[in-house]
């Protein structure tokens, strides 16, 4: 198997469990209601799990005399800026707008990409990259209508934003470093940002307030599976193929998070499904599939 197949199965696993925190998130926050604690709890996780990797020696972290401060700015884009503007983008916008404007993560992604690093998408795969923004754009319409606001509207473009700048980072950076140092200082970056900023917000109540949601199973449930699993795993494979696929084709595996969340709320959560997201499902996947099938060098 080549490392570009690797690449994206990969990146098929990661947006697969991407897709199922949409699930597990949402049934934290029926607990805390608030994401910063969520956020805080979830990296803390990530970082336990992290050290216990390198302290039995599963996974090596060699950092000496490496240039640290590149991928700490990555860590301030993903997860730090990232969580915290798509967070509150989805508070103060309707989840159909949500779904819009996501879906132009890939178009953001790409355009980097070619400015950038120089990494040109073929004319057949500009096709297929719009084909799979129409698919993410009728399930988004398909959804109920809410409020939207400017300021959810920015934060959720600044997220994306910083979302297709971090795939770009990562790109480059992982001629330097393996996926797994990427995913550590990210984290680690996250873990300190989270943790502060939720003392700074409940000073003195912090500890009850993180004690009230740790106690709760169906809290540290999903709070597991988001530290571990959405952070720990999906990361490394995301960090892992960006460095064997152009950004183009990693970002396109967006849409199939889109698929697995949607998929989750009807076979778990007993969502409504209708023809018209059956189409739209069908779109997304021949989208994946035609950016990948034309890209440059491909038989």
């Amino acid at each position: 198997m080549n490392n570009e197949r690797k690449g994206m199965i990969a990146a098929t696993i990661a947006y697969c469990i991407f897709g199922l925190s949409y699930l597990f998130s949402n049934q934290a926050l029926d607990v805390v209601g608030d994401p910063i604690i969520l956020l805080s709890v979830r990296f803390t996780f990530t970082f336990v799990a992290l050290n216990i990797l390198v302290a039995t020696r599963v996974l090596k972290l060699e950092l000496r005399g490496k240039n640290l401060i590149p991928p700490i700015l990555l860590g301030v884009l993903q997860p730090v800026l990232y969580f915290v503007m798509e967070n509150y983008g989805l508070m103060y916008t309707s989840t159909a707008f949500t779904g819009m404007v996501s879906s132009i993560s890939p178009i953001f992604t790409t355009v980097l990409g070619a400015i950038i690093l120089k990494e040109m998408p073929t004319k057949k795969q500009w096709v297929f990259v719009v084909l799979t923004i129409i698919g993410v754009m009728m399930v988004s319409l398909g959804a109920n209508e809410g409020e939207n606001t400017v300021f959810g509207c920015m934060m959720l473009l600044g997220a994306y934003f910083s979302g297709a700048f971090y795939s770009i980072l990562v790109r480059k950076l992982s001629r330097t470093f393996s996926a797994f140092e990427l995913t550590y200082i990210m984290f680690t970056v996250g873990f300190i940002f989270f943790g502060g900023f939720v003392f700074v917000k409940y000073g003195g109540n912090t500890v009850s307030v993180l004690t009230d949601a740790v106690t709760n199973t169906k809290f540290i449930t999903s709070a597991v599976f988001l530290g571990i699993l959405a952070s720990v795993c999906a990361y490394m494979l995301v960090n892992y193929s960006l460095k064997q696929l152009p950004v183009t084709r990693s970002a396109i595996f967006t849409s199939v998070s889109t698929v697995v969340s949607v998929s989750s709320g009807v076979l778990i959560r007993g969502d409504a499904f209708s023809v018209f997201s059956g189409i739209a499902f069908v779109l997304m996947l021949v989208g994946v599939w035609g950016v990948n099938r034309f890209a440059r060098g491909v038989e």
